[in-house]
């Protein structure tokens, strides 16, 4: 006899209960914890309710509730002081709330955005708008926590493969440092050794920018204001010892004062890649100028240089990924093709651009322009 499978329709319920999206609701009537509750549980929501403040706040602490329904106006501890709470601990902070309040001041409502609320439904409520509401920040949420998983699995990989990278690039060093201190090595062998050691040094200088890049993404890094002058002296202490190795001056011009808006490891990166390669392509015992000014609601940072400039025919490629110029660089040094393309790509998503102008009297100027903070 053929037997039917059989279900427990009591357990599918409750295993559906446990894997959905929980909801707590704070409010310091029970009437409201009830109605509120009762329509979220009917939508298919895991409710967790609390009679006031401090009830919701340690509830949210413990049970960490993918989106908080939230009281304004409670005794004792309100929902301005439980929203301050929450989002001064790492655990919390980043927690959807959403005020529920029959309070529509416009002070008030423009207060709790500045808290940190992500939205507001005034009461009486209508309960399609209130479902709506929780589900889109839910949606929202999902797609955040998505986001983020991936930036920190790509910065686990990109630190797994910068751990071997580092130490081929420290091996590479070390042995260039060797050949070049032979007494008894040619001329020509030496400024191999130097070109060498000059080009791992750069491949470490990409991989820590890369690195910092990545880090910041995986943690949200936001935008930030940026003090140009000091970002300059840095990338010129930086890569002062390559410049000094072919004699060439990194002259860091007087400027007025300028603040850009940038993700700080971006522009470190694009500002390096720039003067890394005015030491390339500049002659030995040449000057390499950068300067910095106002343009309108734009701040821009110019890398001058004395080398062959670049011809007309290869000025549209310049940007492009794996693009290698028929210049080479003065002492050998090596070139990946994919600096400046990244750095144009790295300008441009922090709403800035980067450009090549050929310079009056010979030489090449890149302009990294970025939104004035």
């Amino acid at each position: 006899m053929n037997s039917e499978p059989t279900s427990n329709p009591a357990a599918e319920p409750e295993e559906a209960v446990a894997s959905a999206p929980t909801v707590l609701v704070v409010d310091d009537q029970q009437a409201n914890v009830r109605m509120v509750s009762s329509l979220l549980a009917r939508s298919g929501y895991r409710v967790l309710s609390a009679l006031g403040g401090a009830d919701g706040l340690e509830q949210a602490q413990r049970e960490l509730p993918d989106v908080m329904l939230l009281d304004m106006r409670m005794p004792g501890m309100d929902g301005f002081e439980v929203l301050r709470l929450l989002k001064e601990e790492d655990a919390t902070r980043d927690m959807p709330i959403i005020f529920l309040t029959a309070d529509d001041d416009r002070e008030n409502l423009i207060r709790a955005f500045a808290a940190g609320a992500i939205d507001y439904i005034t009461k009486p409520f209508v309960a399609e708008e209130l479902l709506a509401r929780v589900r889109t920040h839910l949606d929202l949420k999902r797609s955040r926590d998505s986001l983020r998983r991936f930036a920190r699995e790509k910065q686990e990989m990109a630190e797994l493969v910068a751990h071997d990278l580092r130490n081929y690039f420290a091996n590479i060093v070390f042995a260039a440092d060797l050949l070049g201190g032979s007494t008894d090595l040619a001329d020509a062998h030496r400024r191999l050794a130097e070109s060498i050691k000059s080009s791992a040094d750069t491949g470490m200088l990409f991989l820590q920018a890369f690195l910092e890049q990545q880090e910041q993404q995986a943690h949200g890094a936001a935008i930030e204001p940026l003090p140009v002058r000091q970002m300059l002296c840095e990338v010129v202490d930086l890569l002062g010892r390559s410049a000094k190795g072919k004699g060439i001056v990194l002259d860091l011009l007087p400027h007025e004062t300028v603040i850009v808006c940038g993700l700080r490891a971006g522009v470190t990166h694009v500002l390096q890649n720039l003067v890394s390669n005015a030491i390339k392509y500049s002659p030995r015992n040449t000057r390499v100028e950068i300067t910095a000014q106002r343009h309108g609601k734009s701040g821009r940072v110019q890398v001058l240089d004395r080398g062959p400039g670049i011809g007309e025919v290869e000025q549209a490629q310049l940007f492009q990924r794996f693009t290698r110029l028929s210049n080479e660089p003065t002492d050998g040094e090596s070139s990946t093709g994919l600096g400046l393309a990244l750095s144009k790509q790295q300008a441009r998503a922090m709403g800035g651009n980067l450009w090549y102008e050929q310079r009056e009297g010979g030489g090449s100027v890149f302009t990294l322009e970025l939104p004035l903070a």
